[in-house]
C-alpha cells in the first residue's frame, strides 16, 4: 500500500510541485493550503508523513506542528521553508519537527529523506 504523504502549503504552484515529484515515486499525496485545514485533515485521517511550510496565512507551520504535538500525533514532519536562518529551524525542531530545509528543494533530496524518516518509523 502506498504510504500517505500530506504536503501543507500557501502556494498553489508549490504544493503541486511536490505533488508530482512525490507522485512519481508512488506516494499517495493529499494537500492542504494552511496550518488550519492541514490539522483538520490530520485530526480526521492518516498520514504517514507531513511536509509543511512555515509561513502560511490562518495557521503558521510552528502552529501547526505544535498543534499535533499536543494532540499525541507523532507522524514525522518535514519542514520546507524559504527561511534558512539556523534560527528559523531550530524552531521548527523545538516545536517537534523532525528535519527541515529549505526551498526551493532538490526532488532526490526531499525523496531521500522521506524514505529515511520513514524506514526509521517502519
Amino acid at each position: 500500500m502506498a504510504k500517505r504523504i500530506l504536503v501543507v502549503d500557501d502556494s498553489e504552484m508549490v504544493r503541486n510541485y511536490h505533488s508530482f515529484i512525490l507522485g512519481m515515486f508512488k506516494y499517495q499525496v493529499f494537500t492542504a493550503e494552511n496550518g488550519m485545514i492541514a490539522l483538520e485533515k490530520v485530526l480526521s485521517e492518516n498520514f504517514d508523513l507531513i511536509v509543511t511550510d512555515i509561513n502560511m496565512p490562518k495557521m503558521d507551520g510552528y502552529e501547526f506542528i505544535k498543534r499535533l504535538r499536543e494532540n499525541d500525533i507523532t507522524v514525522p514532519i518535514i519542514v520546507i521553508s524559504t527561511e534558512d536562518e539556523m534560527k528559523d529551524r531550530v524552531k521548527g525542531l523545538r516545536y517537534g519537527a523532525n528535519t527541515c530545509m529549505v526551498k526551493p528543494t532538490e526532488p532526490e533530496k526531499l525523496v531521500t529523506t522521506i524514505n529515511l524518516l520513514l524506514k526509521n518509523e517502519g
